[in-house]
């Protein structure tokens, strides 16, 4: 994932472009809309993860991750629209898929397999059903920008291809149904294609594709055989074929792109699921620590982003798993973890370095029991090399969607010299794995601490953005900014005295 732009909700009026780097650090005071923008990472996720009505499933329960309430709560105060809009930008491969068979339309026209991919959805809610449901398409490929708009029944209203109405045919949509791509958000873009098929033919005034003309003309323009194998007549028509197609080339290669519309959609649509659910999300407030907990038979794979299943994942993990994951902490954060089982029960015990005890994880302060989940999955999904999400869809696709780890405030309860550890490991695991970090932090520590790795030539400047989310007090709307480090880590473009308390 390359940009992400989001438009109505909450504050966030228009972030326009951000751009996702390695790593991704948003600031601002409190109640500016950066964590509106974080938890759009595991809000997606959470929507693909079950099966809903409506593209997007803004509260769950309780094992869900975020709460946006519902639509009517996620919609901006200060929009002009009644639609919340997202927006990607990304590169994707639509070959090697298995998706594009041989075809007439290929045959005659090249159509681009791969490159930059804009996609926009819009989405609305209907009051007499009570679902949300998507009320605007925006792709942009290449040289075409498509905008098609759904009614609430999801059907296609209105359509345009670089600013120009094409009409599209509806006569076959009930027979086709509702979600017939079975894409990610269930659009029924076959009409399009059937509308591109009818033209493009019609254009070379071709009956169908199982016409004799087009295997002639297959044998001859891409195999090769002699035209004096053909009766003349058939050969003449392939020449005026031809001809058409010469003379025609812009519009027909707009009808043999709008033909494969539907297929491109499914593999964005794919691509773009793979990429949110391979988030991992970490909340704020992360779990207290306890005395004892009890372990009930169970076994998990991965820490939820609140960290309550946490010594119920340590213990599942395998003996040897257990102390690389002692070392690391050791190595990284300079303590290690122990855990002790008593009768269906388990306790975590930290020992710090110097100390020839372990002290249970509730007597060692609030810090610890806040750095062990982010510690956690740090460790498991770069060493041990977690990946939940499509890996055989990505391989299908030709696609390499990174892990994404979203945090928020990672400085909770711990000391400056804890924090910068912590920045060590997430920095040196940006430049390592194929891992993208989008961290919404106040700590001024977890700042300097990037610059000062910018400067000893750990991490590189351009591997870093940093997004402000600034409201003034009585405007709704958030206002976004930038500001980057240069390659001594100095900050540009900073606000002056941003971490300064407001004066009476």
């Amino acid at each position: 994932m390359d940009y992400i732009q989001i438009k109505n909700l909450r504050s966030l009026y228009d972030t326009d472009e951000i751009k996702i780097k390695k790593i991704n650090m948003l600031v601002g005071n409190n109640s500016s809309g950066k964590s509106t923008f974080l938890r759009v990472f595991p809000l997606f996720k959470q929507s693909f993860n079950k099966r809903i009505n409506g593209p997007i499933l803004w509260a769950g329960d309780e094992d869900d991750y975020v709460d946006f309430g519902s639509y009517k709560e996620a919609l901006s105060n200060r929009s002009n629209e009644d639609t919340i809009r997202f927006k990607f930008k990304f590169y994707c491969k639509f070959k090697d898929n298995g998706m594009f068979p041989t075809h007439t339309i290929n045959r005659i026209i090249t159509i681009r397999d791969e490159g930059t991919v804009t996609v926009e959805f819009a989405i609305s809610h209907d009051d007499e059903s009570t679902y949300d449901y998507i009320s605007e398409l925006m792709l942009q490929y290449h040289n075409y920008t498509v905008v098609i708009e759904f009614s609430a029944k999801n059907e296609i209203t209105t359509m345009t291809v670089n600013e120009k109405i094409i009409d599209v045919i509806k006569e076959d949509m009930d027979y086709f149904g509702f979600g017939f791509e079975n894409g990610i958000f269930d659009l029924a873009l076959f009409p399009v294609k059937i509308t591109a098929r009818m033209r493009f033919l019609e254009i070379l005034k071709i009956k169908d594709e199982g016409d004799f003309i087009i295997q002639y003309f297959y044998a001859t323009r891409i195999c090769g055989i002699h035209k004096d194998s053909i009766a003349s007549k058939e050969a003449d028509r392939a020449e005026r074929i031809l001809k058409s197609v010469q003379e025609q080339q812009d519009e027909l290669k707009k009808w043999a792109f709008l033909y494969y519309l539907p297929k491109y959609y499914l593999t964005i649509a794919q691509y773009i699921r793979s990429y949110f659910m391979n988030v991992y999300y970490i909340a704020p407030v992360r779990a207290t620590a306890e005395r004892y907990y009890r372990l009930r038979n169970a076994a998990v794979n991965e820490v939820d982003c609140r960290g309550k299943n946490l010594p119920v994942f340590l213990n599942s993990l395998k003996n040897n798993q257990f102390q690389s994951f002692r070392k690391w902490t050791h190595k990284n954060l300079g303590f290690e973890v122990e855990k002790s089982l008593s009768e269906g029960h388990v306790s975590l015990k930290i020992k710090k370095d110097g100390q020839d005890k372990a002290i249970n994880l509730s007597d060692t302060g609030f810090g610890y029991s806040q750095i062990l989940p982010i510690a956690t999955q740090l460790w498991y999904i770069t060493e041990v090399g977690s990946r939940r999400s499509n890996g055989n869809m990505d391989r299908i696709m030709g696609v390499n969607t990174p892990i994404t780890i979203a945090i928020e405030q990672p400085e909770l309860h711990l000391h400056p010299a804890l924090q910068a550890k912590l920045m060590d490991i997430i920095a040196r695991t940006a430049m390592e794995k194929d891992v993208r970090f989008i961290i919404e932090t106040h700590s001024e520590t977890i700042i300097n601490r990037i610059g000062s790795l910018i400067d000893k030539g750990i991490v590189n400047n351009h591997d870093i953005e940093i997004t402000i989310f600034d409201k003034k007090f009585g405007d709704d709307r958030t206002q976004v900014l930038k500001s980057t480090f240069d390659k001594e880590g100095y900050l540009k473009d900073w606000p002056i005295g941003f971490f300064e308390p407001e004066e009476d």
